[in-house]
């Protein structure tokens, strides 16, 4: 008479099953958290690129002067037009800040700064280098003739 086995897994096959699980996440957390903080870097950076966008183009179609003021103690944006109306505000999220700011070449040392976008589509020439706490850097960088933005990204903190 031969015995039917009961259908199932031991103690000891669920508990190495669990050991490795914990073991494959315990390994990939430090590089899936680095992916997420690079991530937030470049979604803040894209935020900030399109605020100057639409800042410039709501200059040009509107042909009203623009102005984002770009504070880097309060890590914030805020657009308006030069008579100051119709404010909108952006805060950095507490992982990525305003790390320097830069007008022309000149490095701004504290105190906000004010980007002029004008109606025939030029702009004040400004860099923006943002840092992530897990200590990447993305650089925004208004070009002042067409009044455009780029991203670049790097690893360095030094402007031009």
């Amino acid at each position: 008479m031969t015995r039917v086995r009961d259908q199932g897994f031991t103690l000891l096959e669920l508990l190495i099953v669990v050991l490795v699980v914990a073991l494959v996440l315990a390994v990939s957390y430090p590089s899936l958290s680095r992916g997420s903080a690079s991530i937030r870097l470049r979604t803040t950076g894209r935020d900030v690129l399109n605020t100057f966008r639409f800042a410039r183009e709501k200059a040009v179609t509107e042909q009203i002067g623009m102005k984002i003021t770009v504070d880097r103690e309060k890590q914030t944006l805020v657009l308006s037009n030069f008579l100051g109306d119709d404010n909108r505000s952006y805060a950095m999220p507490e992982d990525v800040k305003i790390h320097r700011l830069a007008l022309g070449d000149e490095e701004v040392p504290e105190g906000p700064v004010i980007v002029r976008f004008l109606p025939n589509g030029s702009s004040d020439p400004i860099e923006v280098l943002l840092k992530s706490d897990a200590g990447s850097f993305l650089r925004i960088i208004s070009d002042p003739i067409t009044g455009g933005a780029r991203i670049e990204q790097g690893a360095g903190e030094n402007f031009r």
